[in-house]
């Protein structure tokens, strides 16, 4: 990026009084153009070649444009040549050559004007019979796809040559130009005219179109004694005209005249077989839409119909889980309270015996102490009564 904005600023830096006058060189659409430079006598240098935009293309032998078109064909101290291979229309301009010693120097400029010439130019013409029962010839010539636009004239039987009203205009593309020019001459028999286009890029050579009035009004009185058909050895066929009252056209194009032809030989496919088909295809793109619509709609259908039934299904499953769920709740409920109050009886029934069983202990011990007791005192009674009889 930073060498192209050098090499825009020092092109714009050069001085205007380095800049020579631009040598003109014309080429056709896809040809290629050779570009040489020579470094000034007794200077050495490098030498620099820069492309209408301002890049540099090559420095010495160092290529600066990445772009395949741009060739080297020889390199030395004093001269530098290049090759521009497929040129179009986005190459036109003006290429220079730099020379750098001491100071920035312009040693060549060279303008590149690039032809499209036409190919071909198509003429068409139609009778007009205008109200006052003249007849006049309306003539159109046309090319396509010029650079620059080509110059239409119009020669006459006796060799006068007319300009004619002549228009031109950009094609889609905006890269050439469609060009037309009409003429309007009286209908006579025996004479002709030529359609002349003249281009750069013919060489001095031209293009002409003939046409002469027998062809056109042959093709008049033939399709007048066979309507609906026309003749195939008719160069230029009919064509019936609505905007005026009591005026009939009849136009055709040289260019077109096999496909005229053609079509004129059977004109059934192109006056009833057209509508009827065109209806058939309708009627039957019609019936496969409806066929499509109602079999998608149907498919919708079954599609929905197995969603509900499933949702019904985890519906009632859901349903039985709740139920069994809320049964095993209550059982458990049930379970626990009896189990509870089952543990309380027992506790209470347990809790009694212990008493019980604490009291049975505690007559018994008592029982026991007092058996004691009565024993001690019988034997003090026995003692008592026993001791008199021996002291006696």
């Amino acid at each position: 990026m930073w060498w192209r904005v050098c090499n825009l600023l020092l092109w714009w830096s050069l001085p205007a009084a380095s800049l020579s006058p631009a040598e003109t060189v014309e080429v056709e659409e896809g040809q290629p153009v050779t570009l040489s430079c020579v470094a000034p006598p007794a200077k050495r240098g490098p030498l620099q070649w820069l492309a209408p935009s301002g890049f540099t293309i090559f420095l010495s032998q160092h290529r600066a444009l990445k772009n395949t078109k741009y060739q080297l064909l020889h390199h030395s101290s004093k001269e530098l040549s290049i090759r521009v291979a497929n040129v179009t229309p986005h190459d036109e301009g003006v290429y220079t050559c730099l020379h750098y010693s001491r100071s920035v120097r312009t040693t060549k400029a060279v303008k590149v004007v690039v032809l499209a010439t036409p190919l071909k130019s198509t003429l068409e013409a139609s009778i007009i019979r205008t109200q006052n029962r003249e007849e006049q010839v309306a003539l159109t010539c046309s090319t396509v796809r010029s650079r620059p636009p080509p110059q239409i004239t119009w020669q006459l039987g006796n060799h006068t040559e007319l300009p004619g009203d002549t228009s031109h205009a950009f094609d889609s593309d905006r890269r050439a130009w469609n060009s037309s020019s009409a003429l309007r001459v009286p209908a006579r028999r025996g004479s002709a005219v030529d359609c002349v286009v003249r281009h750069r890029g013919l060489r001095g050579g031209r293009l002409v179109v003939s046409f002469r009035f027998e062809d056109l009004v042959t093709g008049q009185e033939a399709a007048s004694d066979a309507p609906g058909k026309s003749s195939p050895s008719s160069q230029y066929a009919p064509q019936a005209a609505s905007t005026v009252a009591a005026m009939e056209d009849f136009s055709t194009s040289a260019t077109d005249k096999e496909e005229e032809e053609q079509t004129t030989q059977d004109p059934d496919l192109t006056t009833g077989a057209h509508p009827q088909y065109d209806g058939l295809v309708r009627r039957k793109s019609g019936i496969l839409l409806l066929t499509l619509v109602s079999f998608l709609i149907f498919i919708l259908f079954i599609i929905v119909q197995l969603f509900l039934m499933k949702l019904r299904k985890a519906h009632v499953i859901w349903k039985k889980e709740n139920e069994i769920s809320e049964y095993t709740l209550e059982s458990y409920k049930s379970r626990s309270n009896h189990e509870e109050t089952s543990s309380q009886e027992k506790y209470g029934q347990s809790k009694s015996t212990m008493r019980c069983m604490d009291y049975i202990t505690q007559l018994c011990s008592e029982a026991k102490t007092k058996g004691k007791e009565h024993t001690q005192q019988a034997k003090l009674k026995r003692g008592h009564a026993r001791v008199p009889e021996s002291v006696v």
